[in-house]
């Protein structure tokens, strides 16, 4: 396990917090999906897990960020150290989907090979494919698109003075969004770019502007930040369940809820508990879990599928099984995959966020 900072291990926690409710909506789905069952735990909604993504990419951009604004090519280094941080190990991903297309198309459940989806895929560039959804040909990419937009109009902060650059962006952002609310871009790209989902982004970067130019630390409030992590989770559950209220209203603003709990009442001085190590391990594996949980999940319906009863209790295994498998499969990649290419492309002493 890398070397934890306490002081943000919260954050820690909420990401492998994030990662664990995507893999878990997507195991369900699975299950209900080849057993023919309705699973109770699919009330909650574990994919807005990628909410909490958003928001904890905005804080620890705003908060990571300082550093860049004392250096002559801040720009350019904060764009390369992203890269470094989150493109080495997608296209790896992304290059295993398209090997699996190649050779063993059968295997995949709703993706097909497209040159052109596979192309913008490793551009990071929105492509609606053959069912009308934008998405690459790794589909959990959809979220990257999102990353990626939201690293190169945080870059031109960068070139503002610190404290109104953030603002800035918060800005441009929310009116951009407006702006296809208001002409509905049918344009692929366009309308990826423009949905209200960026603005959970800007959820993220207003509390690290707190954090960082307002916030001077309070003693540890863990018992108070459990309660607001707590109503926050009712309300990613509550609010998600009207469907006509905007993704980044019912999911976004819980998320940020949650994320300001861990990061302002949040206290701990050492990670020494097996619950504290297993969810700071799992914080640093959180995006290895992410990409590769799929692989995992489609390797084991083939196998599993035919050998569990279709019953309730089959499925119920399978879940367990499989996000069992997934985890530990996420482990091996974060340590054998990850954590050697961020070696690979990194420069000495060079500080990723």
């Amino acid at each position: 396990m890398s070397k934890t900072n306490t002081k943000l291990i919260g954050v820690q926690y909420m990401r492998a917090l994030a990662a664990m409710m995507v893999l878990i909506g997507h195991v369900i789905a699975e299950a209900e999906h080849y057993f023919g069952v309705d699973l109770p735990l699919d009330l909650i909604p574990w994919t807005r897990g990628v909410d909490i993504f958003f928001v904890i990419s905005g804080f620890i951009i705003m908060v990571s960020s300082q550093k860049y604004y004392d250096m002559q090519n801040g720009v350019g280094v904060f764009l390369r150290n992203r890269f470094v941080r989150v493109v080495p190990l997608y296209w790896f991903f992304t290059t295993l989907m398209l090997i699996v297309l190649l050779v063993m198309p059968g295997a995949t459940k709703d993706t097909q090979m497209d040159w052109m989806q596979t192309i913008t895929s490793y551009l990071f560039i929105p492509y609606e494919r053959y069912d009308g959804r934008a998405a690459p040909i790794l589909s959990l990419g959809w979220t990257l698109n999102f990353e990626i937009f939201f690293y190169a109009v945080f870059s031109l902060a960068l070139l503002l003075p610190r404290r109104i650059g953030p603002w800035a962006v918060i800005a441009a952002m929310a009116l951009w969004s407006l702006l296809g609310a208001v002409i509905g871009f049918e344009q692929t790209v366009l309308r990826v770019w423009t949905n209200p989902l960026i603005i959970e982004f800007c959820f993220g970067v207003l509390l690290g502007y707190v954090y960082v130019f307002h916030w001077q630390g309070v003693p540890g409030r863990n018992g108070l930040a459990f309660v607001i992590l707590a109503v926050g989770f009712l309300l990613l559950v509550l609010l998600n369940i009207p469907e006509d209220l905007p993704r980044f209203l019912a999911s976004g603003l819980p998320a940020a809820a949650m994320v300001g709990a861990v990061v302002f009442l949040w206290h701990q001085s050492k990670v020494h508990s097996i619950l504290s190590r297993f969810g700071a391990l799992m914080g640093d594996c959180s995006f290895a879990l992410y990409l590769s949980h799929r692989f995992v999940l489609r390797a084991l319906t083939i196998v599993l599928v035919p050998l569990l009863p279709g019953t309730a209790e089959g499925a119920g295994l399978f879940v367990l099984l499989a996000c069992t498998v997934a985890i530990l499969g996420s482990i091996v990649v974060y340590h054998l995959i990850e954590r050697p290419m961020l070696a690979l492309f990194s420069r000495p002493r060079r500080q990723l966020a």
